[in-house]
């Protein structure tokens, strides 16, 4: 125990002072998207408009992400942060002042959305890129483990908050909580100094659609980029929807319950997020991140096709509803327990084979990738619960992510003979 607790402080004061921010700050995020996601289901009824709501974020993802990933390998990364946390706040600021005196409509809540997308465009950038620059590169692996420890907490607290507030009080107050927050998240964020230093190399002009080229030239030159940057965008696109849109659905339109079921559902799940970084940090430091990839979709396919088996024996009253739910929260648990490691896994592969003056850029290029094709996912599963039976959609998950599974693992061996040979593409690991 004494030892593991040398190795958290080992990361430094800085570290630490990033890991605190970004808890605060995915707090700010994820309650409000919970929030509104629960309103605008509420006031349409429509899984198609909901969706949209949540899929709309790939229009800034597109147009900014070359800019936002050449930008944040130019800059001080910790600073940038900083300053799209307090435009948020003062975005949600303003939102909290009209919500007192005209109603928010669906279209105020899709330029809200729209708005705080393109700030995270800018955060996401310098936030998947900063670790090697507050670690030693000997304790990388560790720090982005413990890193994902914060996620499981904001998870586990979040709803419950965002269920209190949407139930007891109203939309203004979220509103007003979530800017204090992004607020003093920024207000860290500014304090924290990193290893970075301005790019000396080139002219102060920055390239964007040259250092952008750079970035995606990188991804296409390394034989495990290549291969995570074909097949993430498609399990992303299955997996994420299955839960964000399919999900919730489920509980509140077809189950009819109420946002505290919701909110007991994300929280117990979340508590899988806290427990889980720690238990399999050993292992991650030890496999191949290639293969704990390959297991984990293979494992997360498994149990969403179980989910959508157990919604439709519940639609058919085999299974009680109650008990329906709760083996779905099981299972949801599971599937969390096979998603970290593999997002532990694509972090490691990431940041172990691109050089950290180019990690801005490629982080954001398989980001945008992936931002997309969720995106594209929550509609297609929005129009799939509108038209069909919950459950199909579920089932189609399943079938999404499998095919993203088996092309992983195909790419992967036709990879591994061409670096047998002459015909190699892959790159040296950056030590």
């Amino acid at each position: 125990m004494r030892e593991y607790l040398n190795k958290l402080k080992g990361f430094g004061r800085e570290y630490w002072k990033f890991w605190i921010a970004s808890a605060v700050s995915m707090a700010a995020s994820n309650i409000l998207q919970f929030v509104l996601s629960l309103y605008v289901l509420d006031i349409t009824g429509s899984a198609t408009i909901f969706a949209l709501m949540l899929s709309i974020v790939f229009v800034p993802r597109l147009i900014l992400t070359p800019f936002a990933g050449v930008l944040s390998d130019k800059v001080d990364r910790s600073n940038l942060m900083g300053r799209v946390l307090i435009a948020e706040s003062v975005v949600l600021l303003a939102y909290s002042v009209m919500s007192v005196f005209v109603p928010i409509k669906v279209a105020l809540v899709f330029i809200l959305v729209l708005l705080l997308e393109m700030g995270e465009v800018f955060y996401n950038a310098c936030e998947g890129a900063i670790i090697p620059l507050l670690v030693d590169e000997d304790r990388l692996k560790d720090a982005i483990a413990v890193s994902k420890s914060d996620d499981g907490i904001v998870f586990v607290i979040s709803p419950i908050i965002a269920a209190f507030i949407f139930t007891n009080i109203n939309l203004t107050a979220a509103f007003v909580f979530v800017t204090i927050l992004d607020f003093a998240a920024g207000i860290l964020q500014f304090s924290i100094k990193s290893r970075q230093q301005k790019d000396e190399s080139d002219d102060e002009k920055i390239h964007f659609i040259r250092n952008f080229k750079e970035g995606v030239l990188v991804i296409l030159e390394n034989n495990k980029l290549r291969n995570l940057a074909m097949t993430i965008p498609v399990i992303n696109a299955f997996f994420g929807a299955t839960f964000s849109v399919s999900i919730l659905y489920l509980i509140r339109e077809v189950y009819n319950m109420n946002a505290y079921y919701y909110g007991m559902y994300n929280s117990v799940t979340a508590i899988t997020t806290v427990i889980v970084p720690l238990v399999v940090l050993p292992i991650v430091s030890k496999a191949e991140p290639g293969k704990i990839f390959s297991i984990s979709t293979k494992l997360i396919t498994s149990e969403i096709a179980l989910i959508g088996l157990v919604v439709l024996l519940s639609l058919r009253s085999v299974v009680p509803i109650m008990a329906a739910l709760l083996t779905i929260i099981a299972l949801d648990c599971m599937t969390i327990a096979e998603a970290i490691p593999m997002q532990i896994a694509m972090s490691v592969l990431i940041q172990t084979n691109v050089k950290k003056e180019l990690l801005g850029r490629v982080t954001t290029t398989m980001g945008m990738l992936s931002m997309i094709s969720v995106a594209l996912g929550e509609m297609l599963f929005g129009v799939l619960n509108d038209a069909f039976i919950v459950y199909v959609s579920i089932f189609v998950g399943a079938i999404g992510v499998g095919v993203g599974s088996i092309m992983y693992s195909i790419l992967t061996r036709w990879g591994d003979g061409l670096s047998q040979g002459d015909g190699s593409f892959d790159s040296e690991i950056i030590r």
